[in-house]
């Protein structure tokens, strides 16, 4: 039997390196090591060495700190820590941040069709992480925190409104800015039109120039501020091609308020001196909104936030991102593919495959369900504020009230395979978490009616081994996956997916690789296929084999294989 490939029109977020290199090509910044080949294959998502990923990262640090657009702060001085190092640190952290929820969500969540909304949602969480890490770093300098409002660098132009309002602060002219600095008046015009970014030397000039008619300013000072304008210009500026000028504003405007709201708060708190808690903002800096103890923060910012939706997004954010993630996928992407793999129901409903469902032109237009159940995937931020509120606790409490939910669309709809699907999936969850059997088997169930109703799409049928995998019940998960080999027509990547987690949790290891390298054939940016095939084959003995697919998971943003294997876990194996 052959795999199915997947549907290619859709579009994925990129990794940290893609992002990295973007931003170094959009800021010209032109370190050795930022330019040379490593640096160039690690930008275009390729996987590069430990030791030259630490070098990228920490020669990004330099540079920010070189440039002026992070500040040289005495705090950092007074403890003996080198500000570029920490700075390389803290975006270290962030990208396999970034890379692991990319990866998780790879493996439960439909890619993305729509990069708009994607981007628009996930930014609001990531404009959250931001304002921790620059209230905790404004705090660390001494540095007081720009008052709310429409900032500066978010607005059209500006780099160039900047420009001129340290050129008016100087009581200078165009022309006669131009001459100190010895260009022509057109090239300050393009400068301060924002036609043209100056240059590096260009801004070292305007800094001299600038500075000797500005009062109490020194030209340091002048070209940090430039640089660092000019810096967020440029990011914001590649952000507007995705969610467009007033959402930039929006989110920049959020930025600035929540900065400013932080550092307003922890000055009213009974709390000691900088110099007694400072590992407490160093923490903050470097772990942004994954640091638990910036949660405080977060929810006072919540009660005294007048926006609803941001109100409820910064309560959300102290929640695992994962699970944020998770949500924004379903949301962006109008169709639902089980584990990024599995094939939409629509691409079933409309095949003549459907004719074996004795169902016929019931089941030819879309699942009359699915509008209903798209609804359950949107149930807006309350979800997750309680979730956050209550953890663990407050979502058992609402697994009655969305089982119920559930049901009433079941026999709403009755022919819904998605309907059943959907009931099934939930149930099985709620049984893992409660330890509840009954409803393990009532969510098997469900998911058999809707093989019975569409027996030719794959996410129902494999759905009952995920299940059984979940609670540890593999003997029980196999003899269901058997059974869903013999429903459908060919052995899907979803399909093959699960078969090999299962059979790799027997240490069926020789078939269960198999299988995961299935998978990879048509998904070879699938990671937590690549993690589990590396695992197979160092099980195996097969060290080659091994290494391959952990180098290829540790870049797609799941490590666990190749730490495992670089701490020397794999070593007694041999090679077979």
């Amino acid at each position: 039997m052959t795999v199915r490939r997947e549907s290619t029109n859709t579009v994925a977020l990129p990794y940290s390196g893609r992002i990295i290199g973007t931003i170094v090509k959009a800021l010209s910044l032109d370190d050795g090591v930022l330019t040379s080949r490593t640096a160039q294959r690690f930008f275009k998502g390729q996987s590069v060495s430990e030791h030259n990923h630490g070098e990228i990262f920490l020669a990004l640090g330099d540079v920010l700190v070189e440039r002026g657009i992070v500040p040289l702060t005495p705090t950092f001085q007074q403890y003996g820590i080198s500000l570029s190092e920490f700075i390389a640190i803290a975006i270290a952290r962030a990208a396999t941040r970034w890379d692991g929820l990319l990866a998780e969500v790879q493996s439960k969540s439909a890619r993305i069709g729509d990069r708009s909304i994607a981007a628009d949602r996930l930014l609001q969480f990531v404009v959250i992480d931001l304002s921790v890490r620059i209230f905790a770093l404004l705090r660390l300098s001494g540095i007081d925190p720009e008052r709310p409002g429409v900032p500066l660098w978010a607005q059209e132009n500006g780099g160039g409104k900047l420009l001129r309002n340290l050129t008016a602060r100087a009581g200078l002219t165009r022309e006669e800015l131009a001459k100190q600095l010895g260009v022509s008046s057109t090239s300050v015009d393009n400068w301060l039109d924002g036609k043209v970014r100056p240059t590096n030397d260009s801004v070292a000039a305007l800094s001299e120039v600038l500075a000797d008619e500005i009062r109490d300013v020194t030209p340091d000072h002048v070209r940090m501020e430039i640089q660092r304008q000019f810096t967020f210009v440029t990011l914001v500026d590649l952000v507007e091609l995705w969610i467009g000028r007033q959402r930039v504003i929006e989110l920049s405007t959020a930025l600035t308020r929540f900065v400013w709201m932080m550092t307003e708060d922890v000055r009213e708190m009974d709390r000691p001196p900088l110099d007694e808690v400072a590992g407490i903002e160093f923490d903050a800096a470097r772990f942004g909104t994954a640091d638990p103890a910036t949660h405080t923060l977060l929810r006072n910012l919540a009660i005294l936030e007048q926006d609803e939706e941001w109100r409820q997004d910064l309560l959300a954010a102290t929640l695992p991102w994962e699970l944020l993630f998770q949500r924004i996928m379903v949301q962006s992407n109008p169709t639902r593919s089980a584990a990024g793999l599995a094939q939409d129901v629509a691409d079933w409903t409309s095949s003549s495959r459907t004719e074996q469902s004795g169902l016929g032109k019931s089941l030819r237009a879309d699942d009359p369900a699915r509008d209903a159940i798209s609804q359950l995937g949107d149930e807006g931020p309350g979800a997750q504020v309680r979730f956050g509120a209550g953890g663990l606790a407050a979502v058992v409490r609402m697994f009655d009230t969305d089982i119920e939910r559930r049901r009433a669309i079941v026999k709403s709809f009755p022919l819904s395979p998605d309907a059943h699907y959907q009931l099934g999936s939930f149930l099985g969850m709620v049984g893992k978490w409660s330890g509840e059997r009954e409803l393990v088997d009532e969510g098997i169930t469900e998911c058999k009616i809707a093989v019975a109703l569409l027996p030719c799409w794959d996410a129902p049928a494999v759905e009952p081994g995920i299940i059984l995998g979940n609670i540890g019940a593999y003997e029980e998960a196999l003899v269901e996956l058997e059974r869903a080999r013999e429903t459908l027509p060919e052995e899907t990547p979803h399909f093959c997916f699960v078969m090999g987690y299962v059979l790799m949790k027997m240490s069926r290891y020789t078939e269960a690789l198999g299988y995961l390298e299935r998978v990879l054939e048509v998904r070879p940016d699938y990671a937590q296929a690549s993690l589990h095939a590396a695992r197979c084959a160092f099980m195996l003995g097969d060290k080659r084999k091994g290494q391959r697919h952990a180098k290829t998971a540790r870049r797609l943003g799941e490590p666990g294989a190749y730490i495992a294997w670089r701490a020397g876990a794999y070593s007694s194996r041999k090679s077979g």
